[in-house]
Parts: structure tokens; sequence; C-alpha cells
């Protein structure tokens, strides 16, 4: 019943809006563009719009009407987007230095919510999407690049005019309830075109139908035009969900809940995972796979995706598990532990020239700023939709050392539509009393503990954790991140190691000849890496002591690593 009351509304919305904003049709694509910036002869099936509306008083050089375009095609996996741009001069941000949004660029929004005016933008999350990437020198001769979102897009530069492709997966696309977009319905959408040339004070753009009389679309998006898909049918929708489940006795035991989704022809079968913590407390991923935390009865849910809103719960008990601080935490991945590459679960915004990609280098985050700022955030690191609870206490700690002393800053802070509010409160000294810290960090591994309560946490708040250090050159390293409530860490047997630095000792340090290395637990792995992070030694260490002979190595400093710690040393 909530589907069809949804649908009537939305019929009356478009029939109001139909008036007001220009339509566009998404026809099928017979096969599958190649994502490469050139016009594939598939693309021949599309209809060409323009983008030649400026926004405001903003006057673009982009060519006669008809000569910066868009046009679209779909499939089953996503929209195909194709964009021509007939520019008069190529002044990207990697030429200018300065920030990508600001510089040439094209900008797509997407408002998938089924009530469009809502007075909400890209800015806002909630079903509204920006997809908005800068073009990099490296690859603008049409390299495919893949985000981690499933974007696909492509940059081909003919200086000054380029094309710019893009695949945009419908699973990205995902409304308010996280309900995947229904191609039989009505999609906002627009195309902004950022132009600056050199000497200007400021970006041009041109829009297909948002110029801009209530505000940009990254803040209000409901002067977007609109689209259709044509072919689309009337999907069928999920009428029942039955869920099997069981019960957890072993610690660290994993449960695999089995869902039967009806009628077998549904169109979308995919369903959204989630637990509700009773008396107990675990995780589930998007595979419906339980992990146990803590002892008590769970309720799985699982949410059809399709807009039926069907929901199927299922209790399960769980016993026989040791509470472990690293399950109890609140950040995910917090140990690096995965192999090397971009650090999974992980984000961030870095700033044309402010520095490279983040990256993970021998289960270690490696955060590089190439160049200095007065804003520290121009270089972000950060994890968003973290899951603390308002108004408990909160130990915040990590490990941390960089290159060369320097300054860094951390914090918890909310989404651009809350301005991006400190949602925590702290007594730490570090702090103004809000959940952001200011402090300096060496060249020796070193842990860092905070306190926070999260006292200002809004019913729309986006948890966020994020670090920035553009405020100061040099390579940051980070390991071992973690956020337990005081409640929880009290829950972890006293003789499990518990928030903190784990050590050992390394002796003559500076060395020359052997290096002697004394754990606090046998059995472990050891590896000394260089500054550029490349293993030159390992061993596993039956006991727990080792010496290392390091006279062949090459003067500087070093790391030691353990399976839970890392220690500096000099080579002289």
């Amino acid at each position: 019943m909530k589907r069809i009351i949804t649908l009537l509304f939305l019929a009356l919305f478009v029939t109001v809006a139909i008036g007001q904003q220009p339509q566009g049709i998404i026809m099928k694509a017979s096969v599958a563009p190649e994502i490469n910036g050139e016009l594939d002869e598939v693309w021949e099936e599309a209809i060409v719009y323009n983008i030649d509306q400026p926004y405001r008083a903003e006057v673009p050089t982009l060519g006669e009407p008809g000569e910066t375009t868009w046009r679209a095609l779909w499939n089953e996996d996503g929209m195909f987007i194709f964009l021509v741009v007939n520019d008069d001069e190529w002044y990207p941000s990697y030429v200018s230095g300065g920030n990508s949004w600001e510089y040439d660029k094209p900008e797509i929004y997407f408002d998938v919510n089924y009530v469009l005016a809502d007075g909400l933008g890209a800015m806002h999350g909630q079903g509204h999407y920006q997809v908005a990437p800068g073009a990099a020198q490296a690859t603008i001769d049409g390299t495919a690049i893949t985000e981690s979102s499933g974007v696909i897009y492509a940059f081909k530069v003919a200086d000054p005019a380029y094309t710019v492709e893009y695949f945009i997966p419908w699973s990205l696309l995902k409304d308010k309830d996280g309900v995947e977009f229904d191609k039989a319905g009505v999609m906002g959408f627009d195309v902004t075109i950022i132009d600056r040339d050199q000497g200007d004070e400021g970006r041009r753009r041109a829009v297909w139908a948002n110029i801009g009389e209530v505000d940009e679309s990254w803040s209000n998006m409901d002067d977007v035009g609109l689209i259709t898909f044509d072919g689309a049918e009337a999907p069928v929708y999920v009428e029942k969900i039955t869920l099997t489940g069981g019960s957890i006795t072993e610690n660290g035991q994993t449960l695999q809940i089995v869902a039967v989704v009806e009628p077998e022809d549904a169109t979308n079968k995919r369903l959204r995972w989630s637990v509700e913590n009773k008396t107990g407390r675990a995780t589930i991923n998007q595979e419906g796979l339980l992990t146990p935390v803590l002892d008590g009865v769970v309720t799985v849910v699982a949410d059809a995706t399709d807009g039926s809103y069907e929901r199927a719960e299922v209790d399960v008990e769980i016993s026989g598990q040791i509470p472990d601080m690293w399950k109890l935490n609140v950040i995910r991945n917090g140990l690096f532990d995965q192999d090397d590459g971009p650090p999974i679960g992980w984000g961030g915004w870095i700033d044309t020239g402010y520095g490279d990609p983040h990256t993970v280098v021998n289960k270690v985050a490696v955060l590089n700023a190439t160049l200095a700022a007065e804003e520290y955030w121009r270089y972000q690191f950060n994890q968003e939709h973290l899951t603390a609870l308002p108004d408990i206490p909160y130990i915040f700690s990590f490990v941390a050392w960089a290159s060369v002393n320097r300054p860094i800053t951390v914090d918890f802070e909310d989404i651009p539509g809350n301005e991006h509010n400190r949602y925590g409160s702290s007594p730490d000294p570090e702090s103004d009393g809000r959940s952001e810290w200011n402090f300096d960090i060496t060249t020796e591994p070193t842990k860092y503990t905070f306190h926070v309560t999260f006292d200002e946490i809004q019913p729309n708040t986006v948890q966020k954790v994020q670090y920035m250090i553009s405020q100061a050159v040099g390579t940051v390293y980070l390991d071992s991140i973690m956020l337990i409530s005081e409640a929880d860490l009290a829950l972890v047997p006293v003789n499990v190691p518990k928030v903190g630095l784990s050590t050992f000792n390394v002796y003559p340090n500076p060395a020359s000849d052997y290096l002697n290395v004394v754990l606090d637990s046998p059995d472990q792995t050891v590896a000394i890496y260089n500054t550029l992070g490349v293993k030159v030694d390992e061993v596993r260490v039956s006991g727990s002591a080792h010496i290392f002979n390091v006279s062949a190595l090459p003067r500087g400093m070093y790391f030691i690593r353990s399976e839970n710690s890392v220690v500096k040393f000099i080579k002289r």
C-alpha cells in the first residue's frame, strides 16, 4: 500500500513539474559503450541535449548552442553519459593549482527520491548525488578510471575541446531510504560545465537545466531537469522475504543467514542487511554473514531494496564469545589488515597538488602531503557512517608518526548540511572542547589517546572521523585506529591486551652490525622496512627474541614491525 500511495503522489508531482523543468529521454543501449571518451557507434542511439544555459549571470565560453552537449543511454547495469565540451581554453585544476571545483570540468547531478522537490542538494546526500571527478594530466587520453563507488569515467582532451564519458551503476543511485532507483520512474538530473580561462577571477558555468533561481545543484536540486528511461518496464516487486537463522555457540563462529525472496521473478531481489542489537551484539555483511561480538540475542533484519518496503526479521542467540576490543571497535579496518593498495573502508579528499593518494603499505596507512597550506582540510583521510552511540564516553586512540616532525589535525565532524559540526565534546587540551584535536607528531611511532562524548548527534548526522594533514609537508603513517566506549573497554578480560601501542625492545639503537629484538609475546613474524615501506628482512620468531644482522643495510632510519606494534631504529 505504501508503494501505491508513493507512486500516486509521484504522478501528481511530475504532472505539476513537467511544465517547469526541461525533460530528457534516455534510450536503452543495444550494447554497452566502451568508456574511453570516444563516440562509439552505439551513441548514435542516444538523444543529444544542449548544455547552453548560463548559470545566473555567469558567461562561459563554450561555443554556440549545440556545440556543448550531453547524451545518455542505459542498460540493466547502469547509465552511460557522454559529454562534448567545446571549450576555447583548457584550464583544469592541475594546470592552475587550484581547487578542482573552480576550474574546467563537468559536474553531473542525480536526484533519485520519489519526492524530488525537497529543498536538498548533493551536499546533503539523502538520495542526491554529484559525480564530478577532475581530470588528471596523466589520464586525459581516454584512460578509464574506476572509483570505489563503481563509477567509471574517461577524459579525452583535444586541447582546448574535450569529451568525458561515464558509467554510473544503478547500485550507486539509492534514494534516502536506501532503495535503488526504479527505472520506470522519473529522475532529477542535470549537467553543469565549469569554465574558467586564465585571468578570470572566478568560474563561469553552463547548465542543462538549473540556472540558479534558487541555488546551485550542490545546495538545492529542486530546479534540475527530469529524465525518464525509454523501454523500462514496471518492475515485479518483492512480496515476501523468509529468513532462516540459527544460533552461535563458539567464540568467533559465524552464521550465514539464508533468505528466500518471493516471487521468484522479482526484478530486484537484492537485500539490505542490518542487525538490531538487543542483549547481544553482532555485525553482518551485505551477503548476510553474521559475525558475533557479545553474548545475547540479536535480531537480523533484511530489507528489500526495490521500493516494496518488504522486511523480514529473525532472532539469533549468541553464546561463548570472549569480548575482543577490535570487534568492539567502531572504526572499520582500523588495523589496515589488508593487502597493499587503497585503504578498505576509508576515503577522503585531496585538493589538486596537495598530495598523493592515501594507500596501505605493509598494513600501515600512508598519507603523503606534498604542498603545505593554511587550510588543513586540503588533504583529508576519513571514514564515514560510524555507529557511535550518543552521550556516552568513548576512548579514541591510534598510532601515528611521520617522515618529519609535523602538525596534524583529526576530528569527528558532521555533514555540510549540519555546517561540519564537531558533534562530540572533549576535555583534552589538544581540543577546544569539541571533537577536533590539533597536535604534533614525530618520527617515532607513538600511541595517541583522546576522549570524546558524542553529545550533538542529530537525526541526519553522518558520523565521520577525519585526519587532515595539509598544514605541513611530510608523509604521515597511521595504524591501530580505535574508537571504543569506556563501557565496552571494561568488558575486555584483563588478560587480553587493551587499547594502546603494544611494544617490544630493540637494542642497541642506533645499531651498526646486529640488532636484538625482544618481543612482548612469542611466536610472531617480525619484519624490517625502510622509510619507503620496502621490506628488507623478515623472520618468523618461534620464541620471544631474535638477532638481526643489519650490517649490510645502508645508513638511515628503519622500522621493525611485529604482528601488533612498530618500533623505529637507526642504522649507522
